[in-house]
């Protein structure tokens, strides 16, 4: 039987809201997210912390030990020398990045055929967040490809949380010609990129990272870090249009056209990013793949 989604009173959706966000904020205790990546995040809080300790505690986990060097040795990064062991990856791209792969790795692949889908989608607009982000100059490409790739986190939260009514919700937002966001935001009072935020402060992840993950469909919003977000912004939008994963709707948003004019990049130098990141794209795909190596 389909569950109805409606739209709820304020007081009402405004609890459920909180009840929502304390579920979210206590995910980090549920055992089926691995205890690497708790010690993960505490390590790369501590600023005394060092990249052979983080790459110790990653290493011990084999499986995830080889998918970030399977990930970091493909072309999607392209490093011109073979980077062979956790803690040279750790010191090439710096603890926010290394946890923000540990994380999208560990949650993503909980979800099965539907992480994949979404990871795959994450996965294009990473590599075209990169690559735009290069082309306008941006510092810290690495950390703007990993706002690239977690821009979604928020719907394998929900997913993780509540699989049947997100897919309800994505099976309205197809049907009724729905942005995701949209839907999820009747369904459970908060949209993905809400969840994001919440999921990513808990993490205590820097704001160069936060305002991406929270305002990717609204980058106006954006306070401090707002040309990265018109990155992810616009390389999700360029992602949808490729064809790339699996969204949770079929709506393509609406590019902010200011957000837009403020990064400066031609309608060529799109063309090019676009030729360029296809075969990165399917070479992380192949490579990096959801399944244990």
């Amino acid at each position: 039987m389909n569950r109805t989604i409606h739209i709820q009173t304020t007081e009402t959706a405004s609890a459920d809201v909180d009840k929502l966000e304390k579920r979210v904020r206590g995910l980090v205790k549920l055992p089926t997210l691995p205890s690497v990546m708790r010690r993960v995040s505490s390590l790369t809080e501590n600023a005394d912390s060092s990249a052979a300790e983080v790459a110790d505690i990653i290493a011990a986990d084999q499986v995830l030990c080889a998918k970030l060097l399977r990930f970091v040795n493909s072309p999607v990064y392209g490093f011109p020398g073979r980077i062979s062991s956790i803690k040279h990856a750790v010191v090439l791209l710096g603890f926010n990045v290394v946890k923000g792969l540990v994380l999208g790795t560990t949650i993503f692949e909980t979800l099965g055929s539907r992480g994949r889908e979404l990871w795959n989608h994450s996965l294009g607009c990473a590599i075209l967040s990169r690559h735009i982000g290069r082309a306008i100059g941006l510092p810290d490409v690495e950390e703007v490809m990993t706002a690239g790739l977690l821009h979604d986190i928020g719907k394998v939260i929900l997913i993780h949380m509540a699989a049947s009514q997100w897919e309800e919700t994505a099976e309205k937002a197809h049907n009724e010609d729905l942005h995701i966001a949209t839907a999820e935001r009747a369904a459970f009072g908060a949209d993905h990129a809400r969840v994001a935020n919440w999921i990513a402060t808990k993490w205590r992840f820097p704001n160069r990272l936060i305002e991406p993950l929270t305002y990717h469909h609204q980058p106006w919003l954006a306070k401090e870090f707002t040309s990265v977000t018109a990155v992810v912004h616009l390389a999700d939008i360029l992602a949808r249009g490729m064809g790339y994963g699996y969204t949770g709707d079929q709506v393509m948003p609406t590019l902010h056209h200011e957000s837009f004019e403020t990064l400066g990049v031609s309608f060529e130098q799109i063309e090019a990013i676009l030729a360029d990141a296809e075969g990165e794209y399917e070479a992380g795909v192949d490579i990096f793949s959801m399944e244990p190596a």
